[in-house]
């Protein structure tokens, strides 16, 4: 049997999952443990507060919410820098319209973009629906063990497999 030489550019699980649970870590010690709260509605906040005081200080939700220097918006902070280090430093140039999209709908960059920020507002129209952040439900839920957090952890990953399937169906499947 001939052993598979081709090596995945992608970081192995484990230490995929220490550097994770470092970046939970490090929240937890410098801004406290971290709430379920939607990371757009803090950056949002950051953003308007200069500009309309008095509008921000009216608004639940914004006084339910941290601004800059709250553990919410260093996340969002961080995962913006965080995927422009990890975009410039991955051994695989990163293509804009992966190969499965651009098979099942085109090489559109236009249309990608338009499909992504739809896809975006859906789920922060959904998780603020809710009253809250679902992925924090399931980072901070998951993370402190609590039944909530890694129920919806299996939930988001089967309606997300469900989901890949219903818009991408077979392609990508490999002949055997």
């Amino acid at each position: 049997m001939q052993k598979n030489q081709l090596t995945s550019p992608y970081w192995k699980w484990v230490p995929a999952s220490f550097a994770l649970a470092g970046v939970i870590l490090f929240i937890f010690v410098t801004f406290g443990p971290p709430a379920s709260s939607s990371g757009f509605v803090a950056a949002l906040k950051g953003a308007i507060e200069p500009l309309a005081p008095a509008y921000v200080e009216v608004k639940q939700h914004y006084a339910m919410s941290g601004g800059p220097g709250s553990w919410v918006f260093a996340f969002v902070l961080g995962m913006a820098i965080g995927g422009f280090i990890a975009g410039r430093t991955f051994p695989v140039q990163v293509r804009d319209i992966p190969e499965i999209w651009e098979k099942r709908f085109g090489s559109s960059r236009t249309k990608r973009y338009v499909a992504t920020f739809a896809s975006g507002f859906i789920i922060l129209f959904a998780s603020r629906l809710a009253g809250g952040c679902t992925l924090g439900l399931f980072i901070s839920g998951s993370t402190q063990l609590a039944v909530s957090g890694l129920y919806f952890g299996v939930l988001i990953f089967a309606f997300a497999m469900l989901t890949a399937r219903i818009v991408y169906g077979d392609i990508g499947k490999e002949e055997k």
